[in-house]
């Protein structure tokens, strides 16, 4: 396939910057599963790296060969990595760092598509598209990732009025394997699924999230999306209402946490396109170790 695209290169560029850096496993190569449950089907013995898991040791074999080696199973050389991608007119909007909230699904997508494909994963993309879900297959390389960027792209910001908790029910629906599942969305998606919904997800799949963040609707030059026209003065400079939609907005992030928590999900806020990879290590590290919950810390 050949297309005049400039969102592979900008990915390239940006994951290039950081396989100079000390960051995380994630990005050198050794992509450790992440899963809570994992197969049983044994491959192979490896030495320990930091990160590895200490259960995973097998110490007669170490006390063998006179050095820590540990078990690898099938399960951790290739995974089905899923991205389910929230799309509608309010991905038009921007976040409180000016930033297109556009972009930013994009590049979350593609960074760690290309990522874990460089790392020996599958990987697909579901969205909402005409009202209508559209999963692709699971598969890796530069062609596969282009190709969905490029679909992505042109039906990220359409109408549409499927909710991004049915889009999720679609993959688990319609994909029968076991999946890491990797939530693209905003503030008003990670609250609007239901902790049933979660749960039921949960129960096979690993799931990690992304939270959009918003830009604030006070101040000047304020655009409503959904009326499609600048708000008025009164409302967007209003002191009361300003405190008022603070609070909301910490209400909504106290519930996306204890769901999150409390259904073993990890997520994570995005406001810059700068901190997407960083923001991602945060994210693996934490639910690999088990820290459940919604996060907002500036990196």
């Amino acid at each position: 396939m050949n297309i005049d695209y400039e969102y592979l290169s900008r990915i390239r560029r940006a994951v290039a910057l950081y396989t100079t850096k000390k960051t995380s496993n994630i990005l050198e190569g050794d992509f450790h599963s992440i899963h809570k449950g994992r197969s049983m089907d044994f491959e192979d013995l490896k030495e320990y790296t930091p990160g590895d898991e200490v259960h995973d040791i097998d110490w007669k074999s170490s006390s063998r060969m006179g050095k820590i080696l540990v078990r690898r199973y099938m399960t951790d050389r290739r995974h089905n990595m899923m991205f389910v991608c929230d799309s509608g007119l309010k991905m038009k909007g921007d976040t409180p760092c000016g930033d297109s909230k556009k972009e930013i699904a994009l590049m979350t997508f593609g960074m760690l598509a290309y990522i874990a494909g460089r790392n020996g994963s599958d990987f697909a993309i579901a969205y909402s598209k005409a009202d209508q879900p559209s999963v692709s297959l699971f598969k890796s390389g530069p062609d596969h990732l282009e190709g969905l960027l490029y679909e992505y792209e042109k039906h990220i910001c359409e109408d549409n009025q499927r909710t991004i908790s049915q889009t999720l029910m679609d993959v688990v629906s319609m994909v029968h394997k076991r999946m890491i599942i990797v939530l693209i969305t905003d503030m008003e998606g990670l609250s609007s699924i239901s902790k049933d919904t979660v749960r039921a997800i949960t129960k096979d799949h690993d799931l990690l999230a992304f939270g959009i963040e918003d830009a604030s609707l006070f101040g000047d030059n304020v655009y409503d999306l959904e009326s499609s026209r600048y708000e008025r003065f009164f409302f967007s400079h209003s002191r009361k209402l300003k405190e008022l939609d603070k609070e909301m907005r910490k209400e909504l992030g106290d519930q996306v946490h204890e769901t999150c928590k409390q259904s073993r999900v990890a997520a994570v806020s995005l406001k810059a396109e700068s901190e997407i990879i960083d923001k991602a290590i945060v994210l693996f590290e934490r639910y690999r170790h088990g820290n459940y919950g919604y996060i907002t810390t500036t990196l």
